[in-house]
């Protein structure tokens, strides 16, 4: 049997642009007490992340856009909270597709979608730390315990997920720009 090679993928070099590399200030400060401890201050607009072409990528973002749309709607601040975070789910999901195959860490993968996206697209790991601090909501909201999500809270964290969002359809379209460009 004859051994295939596989050719070496040409990377490029990408960075997030500043304004969108990590949730505001305001956002971090709405995290819950726990998750705020394990912030840390950094620069990550000097973050890169290499990444790979994936059609897949665009259809999960297409879905992240589906669900914040549908957190609109949503009338009570918890269900407006579950949608959006579903929604930057989608956006972590789009990033993991995008992103080189075997790009991150060689060890036992987690099934955790946020530290995923941080081994694997380093740009967005101010973003995983973010929504990290809010997955114990999340799993509250998702189980019907009782956890107090405010209006301006809902409101604050869906303002995050579109500014997530953006960031991932920027890393996106960069990565198709850059395949362009190779052609």
């Amino acid at each position: 049997m004859s051994e295939h090679v596989k050719p070496d993928r040409v990377k490029c070099q990408r960075t997030l642009p500043a304004e969108l590399s990590s949730p505001s200030d305001a956002a971090i400060s709405r995290l819950p007490i726990s998750a705020r401890r394990s912030f840390g201050a950094t620069d990550a607009s000097h973050r890169t992340a290499q990444v790979g072409k994936s059609g897949v990528a665009w259809g999960l973002l297409r879905k992240a856009d589906a669900l914040l749309e549908e957190a609109i709607g949503a009338g009570d601040p918890a269900d407006r909270f579950r949608c959006a975070y579903l929604a930057a789910l989608r956006g972590a999901g789009a990033v993991l597709a995008a992103a080189p195959a075997g790009a991150g860490s060689k060890r036992k993968r987690s099934g955790n979608a946020w530290v995923l996206m941080d081994a694997a697209a380093p740009a967005f790991g101010a973003w995983s730390k973010f929504f990290a601090g809010w997955s114990a909501a999340r799993a509250a909201v998702e189980t019907g315990v009782s956890i107090v999500i405010t209006d301006s809270d809902s409101d604050a964290f869906f303002a995050e997920v579109g500014r997530f969002l953006t960031a991932v359809e920027d890393f996106i379209g960069q990565d198709a720009s850059e395949h362009l460009r190779a052609s």
